[in-house]
């Protein structure tokens, strides 16, 4: 599944698209009032989907501000938290006197119940979702303090699930959702300095996800040094991973893999060569990733490279 156009100004007239900005998203993201900075040129495209209880969204747009009244409605109904993930350009967000500005790599949740403002000074581009409010912080009042903070997205938990986030937008797998909702409470825990008893294997897991991501371009990663670093056993960590079907070996090349394929779509990586995108995700053999890739995605990695990954791949699974 890929992610439905919501929203675009491409075929509307120059002279007319802030209004019809303005007029879209009051109608479709719970009467919000935008503003352009008095700008006359604008352009904005939203692109998106629900994965279960997860509503997910893409924004790219020119400068703007949104403000929200808690008397607003919409789909932003009482219940969720809104929560971006800074991608490009900086914002400003601000609500019941607290202040969160956020570069690219950062991430923050604020309370659509209550009003608020985003401002964004420059062009941006933005992960937006929309989360069920019992889902994150029922049990753990509190990660309320939380909100409207600016929170890391470059180690642990935070970026394991914008990691997530991005993948479902990139691919709209189905299962996502819950983890994505998994990984956001996790991550408010660990911010909070509240960490989980490891007794639950779902939490063993996340925190595994959340090491390997940090460490995927040490050739030296595997299970026992992943039990090592975390101080678990190579037995708990085989557990933790039976549930989901998968082996932990499996997962860390698998993981391997799909970091290497997004920097070889990347067009900002296009002058880095392929050994050096191989190395970059732990793999030390030249013919071994190029096996690996092809068997995974039904193409080498260089015809992946010159297609901009649309290639007719079929994926094998051992």
């Amino acid at each position: 599944m890929t992610a439905s156009l919501l929203l675009t100004t491409d075929a509307v007239p120059a002279r007319d698209r802030v209004g019809y900005w303005g007029d879209a998203v009051q109608r479709s993201f719970g009467r919000l009032r935008s503003q352009t900075y008095g700008d006359e040129r604008f352009r904005g495209e939203i692109r998106g989907f629900e994965l279960g209880e997860l509503r997910i969204c893409r924004l790219e747009a020119s400068r703007h501000r949104v403000e929200r009244t808690s008397s607003a409605g919409g789909p932003s109904d009482p219940g969720h938290l809104k929560m971006v993930v800074q991608r490009r350009g900086c914002s400003l967000f601000e609500q019941d006197g607290r202040r969160a500005w956020l570069a690219p790599g950062a991430w923050s949740v604020y309370d659509t119940t209550q009003s608020y403002t985003v401002s964004n000074p420059q062009d941006v581009l933005q992960d937006v979702l929309l989360l069920p409010r019992e889902r994150i912080v029922d049990g753990a009042p509190e990660l309320s303090a939380l909100l409207v903070r600016p929170l890391t997205g470059a180690r642990g938990m935070g970026r394991v699930a914008c990691e997530s986030i991005a993948r479902a937008l990139a691919t709209g797998e189905a299962g996502l959702g819950a983890t994505i909702l998994r990984q956001v409470r996790l991550a408010l825990l660990e911010q909070s300095g509240r960490h989980p008893a490891l007794g639950s294997r779902d939490v063993l897991r996340e925190r595994t996800a959340a090491l390997i991501v940090e460490r995927l371009c040490d050739p030296a990663l595997d299970v026992g040094v992943i039990a090592g670093a975390l101080g678990s056993s190579k037995r708990a960590l085989h557990k933790a991973f039976e549930d989901c079907g998968l082996s932990l070996s499996r997962f860390l090349w698998l993981s391997r893999l799909e970091f290497a394929r997004r920097q070889l779509e990347d067009p900002r990586e296009a002058a880095r060569s392929i050994t050096s995108i191989l190395l970059g995700a732990g793999f030390s053999s030249a013919a071994h990733f190029s096996r690996m890739f092809r068997q995974r995605y039904g193409a080498s990695p260089r015809e992946w490279r010159a297609h901009g990954g649309h290639v007719a791949a079929t994926h094998t699974e051992e």
